[in-house]
């Protein structure tokens, strides 16, 4: 990840995982980072590893072509996708086995939101959830000529890639357990002819209004970025209960941003 957030330590259900443990979904989603229309955009991991070691990855794969949940399968098991990881455990869910004891109030779409039944069909809903531990169990840095220094953080992850509407699915999932996620990352989620039927950014749209409302509480930070060729259009404030920019970071026309609602300290910060 990137050297900005507070590095955290594995959670001890996922430190003591064995293949064939049952897994918790509360445990699951704890201190999670929700991605929502995310394809399959591996920065926010990178971003937040360490940070959090639970991701939920989720989008409808409308827009991807010959997409399938066999391709989705193929992209998690990939030599590529997490270097310097294994498989340790892998397995499907359904709604019911994710969702928790509490009511869920889904929030109507009002004008202006946009409509969910418009544009291209979505895939089939399903979840897979991989576990990761590292090879070696070491860590490593990498400078980068834009002054830069990637930290490879190598521990046990857990990361939930979900096919379904990322409105309804932290309305659903976040909302039945009383929870709330560490981090949601808005990363070029495709609003208007990019083909999303929402905007994510909007913080008066649907589902910024799920966000706020989610009795389980607001999460400690936002992430905030996208194409930005000129630079800077994501060093603007995007969502006022969010006021404070605590990393701004511009490579290859991508902007980056994080936000925080509350102040971390600033000895655990490493700029």
């Amino acid at each position: 990840m990137l050297k900005v957030l507070p590095r955290q330590t594995v959670p001890d259900w996922l430190k003591k995982y064995k293949p064939g443990d049952n897994i918790p979904f509360h445990l699951l989603i704890e201190d999670s980072v929700y991605y929502p229309a995310c394809g399959f955009d591996g920065d926010v991991a990178n971003l937040c590893m360490g940070f959090s070691h639970s991701f939920i990855y989720v989008d409808n794969l409308c827009l991807w072509g010959e997409v399938s949940k066999e391709t989705v399968y193929e992209r998690l098991n990939a030599d590529y996708s997490f270097k310097g990881f294994r498989r340790i455990h892998q397995q499907e869910y359904s709604y019911p086995e994710m969702m928790g004891h509490h009511s869920v109030f889904e929030e109507p779409i009002k004008d202006g939101d946009g409509n969910p039944e418009y544009g291209l069909d979505p895939l089939p809903f399903f979840a897979i959830l991989t576990i990761f531990e590292p090879y070696h169990g070491y860590d490593r840095e990498v400078i980068h000529s834009e002054t830069s220094t990637i930290h490879h953080i190598y521990e046990r992850l857990a990361f939930l890639y979900i096919c379904d509407d990322g409105c309804r699915s932290y309305e659903k999932l976040y909302q039945s357990h009383r929870a709330k996620p560490k981090a949601i990352a808005i990363i070029q989620p495709g609003d208007a002819f990019g083909g999303n039927w929402t905007s994510y950014y909007d913080e008066k749209k649907i589902f910024s209004r799920i966000v706020h409302k989610n009795p389980g509480g607001l999460p400690d930070i936002m992430i905030f970025g996208g194409r930005d060729s000129r630079g800077g259009y994501f060093r603007k404030q995007f969502w006022s209960s969010y006021p404070e920019n605590i990393f701004y970071s511009r490579l290859y026309n991508k902007g980056v941003a994080i936000w925080q609602r509350l102040k971390i300290h600033k000895n655990s910060i490493q700029i």
